[in-house]
């Protein structure tokens, strides 16, 4: 129910509002936060709606007025720096900026999810679950659909990444009943993994094509799982682009801040303990399922500088990080 309430308040937070409703609300003191990264996302996903034939062409002006605050932005600002804009910027952009210009979200599908022809290419499951990576993960057309809805929904709310990417979570926007199917369909396929685990967060990052991915962490789950979904023909080096994965577990004193954001003293304390590293390759449709108390990061990458081309990655994350205890 809680999960409701805020898919709810998000839909109510996130329409677009009329000419009038908005004037009233810079009036009272709205003003946009933006950044160049942000804004070449959402002009470029115009774009595509727009050569979709899912919005009007009327949208076209749409565009303009996002390039004249791109470009009115500092030139020499890196593209992830946050920005409050004027008054006059902020009606600028106007009422459609980070709403819902589209949202349609797929259903629950009454076919299989998890693909009867996927199969286990990797494993290292000595003493403690570590990981599996699975090719062929989902059905063909259920990895089409969810590509789709990561193209066309204006869903990518959070960016303040430094490292480019964008985000959607399950708690406002990421929430879309097909993505409850494939999690629930996921612990029927595996229960000796996630046990009775329940799903805690859930999200999608999407990668800006000339930065990085997410650096070095850990997270607060007992099992991650983490998949790719955009196609092959994307990925310009087919040795790079995926996830690497180290055999050490955040210590249980760390506390979440150090585990998941401090990347130094990580890096640090890997190189101290001797830990080995493995690099899990880019594949579309491929996913690793893994001990999430594992140190892990994204790998570098080089995908086609086009809109349809940026790498997408969904997670899941199940249980809570002292369940790991269980697997011992």
């Amino acid at each position: 129910m809680l999960l409701v309430n805020k898919i709810r308040n998000f839909l109510n937070s996130k329409k677009i509002l009329t000419k009038e409703e908005f004037k009233k609300k810079t009036n009272n003191g709205l003003r946009y936060e933006v950044s160049k990264n942000k804004l070449k996302h959402d002009i470029e996903q115009i774009h595509y709606l727009i050569k979709k034939k899912l919005i009007s062409k009327k949208f076209n002006n749409t565009i303009k007025d996002y390039k004249l605050v791109y470009n009115a932005l500092p030139k020499n600002s890196d593209l992830t720096d946050i920005f409050t804009l004027s008054k006059d910027f902020t009606n600028k952009l106007g009422p459609t900026f980070n709403n819902l210009i589209y949202y349609q979200p797929p259903d629950i599908m009454d076919k299989k999810i998890i693909s009867d022809k996927r199969k286990i290419v990797s494993e290292n499951s000595n003493k403690k679950f570590k990981y599996i990576v699975i090719d062929d993960f989902l059905n063909k057309e259920i990895l089409e659909t969810l590509y789709e809805y990561c193209l066309t929904n204006s869903i990518w709310n959070e960016f303040d990444y430094k490292n480019g990417y964008i985000g959607s979570f399950i708690e406002n926007s990421f929430n879309a009943p097909l993505i409850l199917q494939i999690s629930e369909e996921l612990k029927l396929h595996f229960p000796e993994i996630f046990q009775n685990f329940p799903l805690t967060k859930a999200w999608a990052f999407k990668c800006n094509n000339q930065m990085k991915g997410i650096k070095i962490h850990a997270d607060f789950a007992a099992i991650n799982v983490n998949f790719w979904i955009t196609p092959d023909k994307a990925n310009l080096n087919k040795k790079t682009g995926g996830l690497l994965i180290w055999d050490r577990e955040a210590p249980k004193n760390w506390n979440f801040d150090k585990y998941n954001n401090k990347d130094q003293e990580i890096t640090k304390y890997l190189k101290k303990t001797k830990s080995r590293m493995k690099k899990i390759k880019y594949k579309s449709n491929r996913a690793i399922i893994f001990n999430s108390n594992l140190f892990h990061a994204s790998d570098n990458f080089n995908f086609k500088k086009n809109y349809e081309s940026r790498r997408i990655n969904i997670t899941f994350l199940y249980g809570k990080r002292e369940d790991t205890k269980r697997y011992k």
